[in-house]
């Protein structure tokens, strides 16, 4: 499984736990080459808000500012999020 994918199915996997259906309302892109990389979110208009609130209480690090349709993640974000979609839920209470 490649580092996007990893990343994509950690994001659907938070946003289930939380109730919520994210597939195909998403897309990330790397946009670099080293396996440590910067990846960019692209959330649909209408589903934004509550998919970037509920990766935030799983994930301290994400970005809080969701205005744009373009959300940055950090290597250090990315692990973050990876880790905290395999952790058992009660971990991710503990997280955020």
């Amino acid at each position: 499984m490649t580092e996007t994918e990893l990343l994509e199915d950690s994001i659907v996997r938070i946003t289930k736990q939380a109730g919520l259906e994210t597939t195909g309302r998403f897309h990330l892109t790397s946009v670099s080459r080293d396996p440590g990389g910067l990846f960019i979110l692209e959330v649909m208009l209408s589903d934004r808000k509550r998919l970037c609130e509920e990766v935030k209480r799983a994930v301290t690090g994400f970005p809080s500012d969701i205005e744009s349709g373009c959300i940055a993640l950090l290597p250090e974000v990315v692990d973050e999020i990876i880790l905290a979609a395999n952790s058992e839920p009660a971990d991710l209470l503990q997280l955020s």
